[in-house]
């Protein structure tokens, strides 16, 4: 009776089929690491074009009412229709960038569109002498967009739109 089970062999895996279960994984991780990616890409962007609708919206609404008004070093400037809709247009049509909920240090600069909406500007020095916009956004319902920009700076946003074809308005005004 012991010899029964001497001649029923255990059949090995053969190496093809290690090398496919192998592949399979491989292309199952690749496939989930694929669909996540386009999952967080489409969100971003979905998020990025909320903002620029919504800054839109309050740039329209600054323009139709006169209300644009931007806090910068302790001065604060009335905007003109140029400026409004150029500031709209840098920050807009310069996309590169990421998303960030960490608010630099310092002092922003602070546009007010009237209608409860705030933008609020911060440079970020970067260690090669190069500087960064962090963009903080908040929305009529108080939803905030964050983002640091790669592309624009807030030297340029001042010296352009801020400082430069505005009314300077006085304390007392």
């Amino acid at each position: 009776m012991n010899d029964l089970y001497a001649n029923i062999k255990r059949k090995e895996p053969k190496h093809k089929d290690k090398l496919f279960l192998g592949a399979t994984a491989l292309a199952l991780c690749l496939m989930a690491a694929a669909i996540i990616s386009v999952i967080w890409f489409l969100g971003y962007h979905g998020r990025f074009t909320d903002f620029v609708g919504n800054l839109s919206a309050s740039t329209t609404y600054a323009f139709k009412n006169d209300c644009l008004t931007a806090k910068v070093k302790g001065r604060t400037f009335k905007l003109s229709e140029e400026n409004m809709y150029g500031i709209f247009t840098y920050l807009s049509l310069n996309k590169s960038g990421r998303e960030s909920k960490k608010i630099p240090e310092g002092d922003p600069v602070e546009l007010d569109y009237g209608n409860g909406t705030m933008l609020r500007l911060w440079d970020i020095p970067v260690e090669d002498g190069r500087h960064y916009l962090y963009i903080q956004y908040t929305d009529i319902k108080g939803k905030i967009y964050a983002y640091i920009s790669f592309k624009t700076t807030l030297d340029t946003v001042v010296s352009r739109y801020l400082t430069y074809g505005n009314e300077e308005i006085t304390a007392g005004s």
